[in-house]
């Protein structure tokens, strides 16, 4: 199995964003998601797909790498930061990302397992660095037509 651009920009770009925490969002409608509240953040991003380079050490099937780097930005358009993601092809048609993210004031990451196919998915918010030391919570990721739409749902340390 060989990482797809598609898939490659639909795992990776679960993992985008946060870069502007300050800024307001509407939730990504879902009878599962968290709820609003004091103690989660909602935001709204969208990442655009910029480079990648493909490792087939599994040739063309599990162990091949990709990697890839999205552009982060705000629903008006404004730069918001970078994403550099590692994508791992797995048995079974599925993918395992790890992203990390280039932002003013530190570093934040994330991780997912999804399937290659998957359109809309949710991933972890594993932690940061910096300004986002201990972050947590998930990001909800759905594909449109000009990349991908993401909701975040973020907790800070101290506030689950």
């Amino acid at each position: 199995m060989r990482i797809s651009r598609r898939a490659a920009a639909i795992a990776a770009a679960v993992l985008a964003g946060l870069a502007s925490l300050g800024a307001a969002g509407a939730a990504y409608a879902s009878s599962s998601a968290p709820q609003a509240n004091d103690n989660v953040q909602v935001l709204r991003l969208h990442a655009d797909f910029v480079a990648a380079a493909n490792n087939s050490a599994g040739h063309g099937g599990p162990g091949d790498v990709l990697a890839a780097r999205f552009a982060i930005r705000t629903p008006n358009g404004a730069k918001a930061g970078t994403e550099s993601v590692s994508l791992l092809s797995i048995p079974g048609h599925q993918t395992l990302a790890n992203s990390a993210f280039a932002l003013n004031g530190g570093q934040i990451d994330a991780m997912v397992t999804v399937a290659d196919t998957a359109t809309r998915f949710t991933a972890a918010i594993i932690g940061g660095t910096g300004i986002y030391e201990g972050v947590g919570g998930q990001i909800r990721n759905a594909e449109s037509s000009s990349g991908i739409d993401l909701t975040f749902y973020i907790i800070r340390p101290g506030h689950n």
